[in-house]
């Protein structure tokens, strides 16, 4: 083999991980750290360990380097009964290493640390249901603001009055998270978005305008901006790789409880025998959540490692290090997950498409404040960034397509409308509305540890044809004569429209939106596609009264059916544009992202729609299509089980990498050589296919 100096070798291997971030070509995805040798690896580890994080040992971090090179090997060695497997290893796992590298994949929030960061999350979800069961209930004192009747100009200003908070999150608290957490970090958006809803909370006490209950919302509106983004980035950022969905799931979880609890505490209020009173309460309900999400994200809550190793005024791979050590519960783990995220942001950074030699420091304000907009910019010019925002922005469009958010803002008007009680009867409206919002938690549960072994893109596939039916079934249980018939019959549909949508297509656009983008346009790409999400909200929220309209729009039973025909459109653009994001790493998505999305569209139409129909429709027990092909070095699981354990042990000592294998998503269904002549010899690194 020819030789060839450290530097120079290095930097091709980078180069060539470069171009295969930005233009996945052949689907491969690789292990950041799979090209390096023994002898290459241990230098990499040294100047690491010298100039970024000097604190600790080398041998510590060599250590935890060579189980990230080949974790495949270690994480069987920790699942496997056999206390003698494994003995011959560049790296010996204690007892208590094999214990938490198997539960890390074996049991949700197995890492203590990840705990604080959970209650966090939870409290800035239950407080964004409290916030919409706020203006839910509100809408329904709409005399209270100078709105009586039903007339055309009160209906305009009713949706107005409902729509300036998500108008004002879209177009203004979203891409304000960029310089928040540019400078305050992630912890620090939390705080702030507390800070604004708890101060708009308590002036919405008073309001008695509907002029004055507008801008209120503003205000509150930038705070929910704010902290929609900022939360599941926080989530997405602490958590294990293999269940980062879940750990963002508690969003819409504890969302889905907040409209729950901020229904039921509605019920409560609608009893007190002054009607003032009732609506003061029920627009002053968030300021408790919004103070006790304040109170844990100041003082407890660990910020996100990765914010410490984004180039800024807060970069600190120590302090990077020390909240992994928080997160984490070994110093082997920690390690890990600090040396490889290193290695994926060099990757990531050596890709930029900023050509400007400061943009590794960010120094000044303006400087910063352009960097954003460039940021912004670059989304729309590189495959890897436009694809996640593709995928990202349809599923947050979808959300707003299945019209949930219908019943999330008017349910007590719709249930007064369908049951006419239209005139005084707060109790029923509000009584449904508490169920619905109880289903919407319970049926989101089901949803925890599956959206990471069944999936994202396969939740969704499988909730949006019931949504579309039983949104249908509603819109034709209208022509129902008796009244109370007809209320329960439309009722148990909706319900059912939230049984199908709260394990699928509530908690999945965050978690995409939050884990899509490299760390670089992390903000700028969450930010954007849950813009649409609240802009599509707001738009919906203004609109809604006059397509529900009997007089000049479709009225309920027609609103219902347009909604069901918008969930079949979210059913074809999901199946056509959003990629399975599952049980991979935040840096390993890069390589799922630069694949073309022509590329994918053509694999859904040409491979798994035919797969699809043969083994569903047909039953034949036929073999999945893979389009993604995971890079190893060294055997597969497959080989491992077939072949002699002191071969496959023999091979983990050869300082020479085998013949790379390229492996399906799903492991152990046996190894897909690409290239028989696909190897490393000469260090000629454009031989792989770049």
């Amino acid at each position: 083999m020819r030789k060839v100096s450290h530097a120079t070798g290095r930097n091709d291997l980078l180069a060539a991980q470069v171009n295969n971030r930005r233009a996945n070509d052949r689907a491969i995805i690789e292990n950041p750290l799979a090209y390096f040798t023994d002898a290459e690896l241990e230098l990499d580890v040294q100047n690491f360990a010298e100039t970024i994080l000097p604190s600790v040992e080398y041998e510590k971090i060599l250590r935890a380097a060579k189980v990230a090179k080949d974790i495949r090997l270690y994480d069987e060695v920790a699942r496997s009964p056999d206390p003698n497997m494994g003995l011959d290893l560049p790296v010996l796992l204690s007892p208590r290493e094999k214990k938490h590298l198997k539960r890390e994949r074996d049991v949700v929030f197995s890492e203590r640390g990840m705990r604080r960061v959970i209650i966090t999350v939870s409290l800035a979800a239950l407080l964004q249901g409290f916030v919409q069961s706020s203006f839910n209930g509100a809408s329904f004192y709409r005399h209270h603001w100078g709105l009586p009747g039903e007339d055309h100009d009160v209906t305009w200003r009713l949706g107005g009055a409902n729509a300036s908070p998500w108008f004002a999150a879209a177009l203004v608290g979203c891409p304000l998270s960029l310089p928040i957490n540019y400078w305050f970090g992630r912890r620090g958006g939390l705080i702030i978005a507390a800070a604004l809803i708890f101060a708009s909370s308590v002036a919405a006490i008073f309001a008695e305008s509907w002029v004055a209950l507008c801008c209120i919302r503003i205000v509150n509106g930038l705070g929910m901006g704010i902290k929609a983004v900022s939360t599941p980035i926080l989530a997405s950022e602490t958590a294990v790789g293999f269940w980062r969905g879940t750990a963002i799931l508690a969003w819409q979880l504890w969302v889905a409880f907040g409209i729950m609890l901020g229904f039921a505490f509605n019920l409560i209020f609608t009893t007190a025998s002054d009607e003032n009173l009732t609506i003061r309460f029920i627009q002053g309900a968030p300021l408790v959540p919004s103070l006790m999400l304040f109170v844990m994200a100041l003082w407890f809550c660990p910020e996100s490692p990765r914010y410490h190793l984004q180039k800024g005024p807060n970069y600190s791979p120590e302090k990077a290090y020390k909240v992994l050590r928080q997160l984490r519960n070994t110093e082997l783990q920690a390690l890990r997950d600090m040396y490889t995220v290193y290695k994926s942001i060099e990757q990531e950074s050596m890709g930029s498409l900023s050509q400007d030699p400061n943009a590794n420091l960010s120094p000044g304000f303006w400087w910063a404040l352009w960097d954003m907009c460039l940021a912004f910019k670059q989304l729309f010019q590189q495959r890897r960034l436009y694809n996640a925002l593709i995928s990202a922005g349809t599923v947050n469009l979808a959300q707003q397509l299945s019209g949930v958010n219908v019943f999330a803002f008017y349910s007590t008007e719709l249930v007064s409308s369908v049951s006419g009680d239209s005139d005084g009867g707060h109790v029923k409206p509000m009584a449904y509305s508490l169920g619905f919002g109880a289903i919407n938690f319970l049926f989101a549960l089901p949803a925890v540890r599956s959206i990471d072994t069944l999936g994202r893109r396969r939740w969704l596939l499988m909730t949006l044809p019931f949504m579309a039916l039983f949104m249908l079934g509603g819109a034709l249980s209208y022509s129902i004569q008796d009244d109370a018939t007809r209320t329960g019959i439309i009722a148990l549909f909706l319900y059912l429209f939230a049984v199908a949508y709260s394990p699928g297509l509530g908690p999945i656009p965050f978690t995409l939106a939050s884990e899509s983008f490299p760390l670089s346009h992390r903000e700028a790409g969450a930010a954007s596609a849950i813009s649409v999400n609240l802009f599509f909200a707001g738009l919906l929220s203004v609109l809604y009264p006059s397509i529900r309209d009997d007089n000049r729009g479709l009225g309920d039973a027609g609103s219902l059916a347009l909604f069901a025909g918008l969930n079949v459109l979210a059913f074809v653009l999901v199946f056509f544009l959003v990629e399975e994001t599952k049980g991979r790493s935040l840096e390993d998505l890069d390589l799922v992202f630069a694949v073309s999305k022509r590329r994918f569209m053509s694999f859904q139409i040409s491979e798994y729609l035919p797969w699809f129909i043969k083994r569903y429709i047909f039953l034949k027990d036929v073999k999945a299509p893979e389009l993604y092909h995971d890079m190893i070095w060294g055997p597969t699981k497959r080989d491992s089980e077939a072949s002699a354990p002191h071969l496959r042990q023999a091979s983990l000592h050869n300082t020479s990498p085998p013949q790379p294998y390229y492996e399906p998503q799903q492991h152990g269904q046996g190894p897909l050589e690409l290239s028989p002549t696909y190897s490393r010899g000469g260090n000629d690194y454009r031989q792989y296919g770049y």
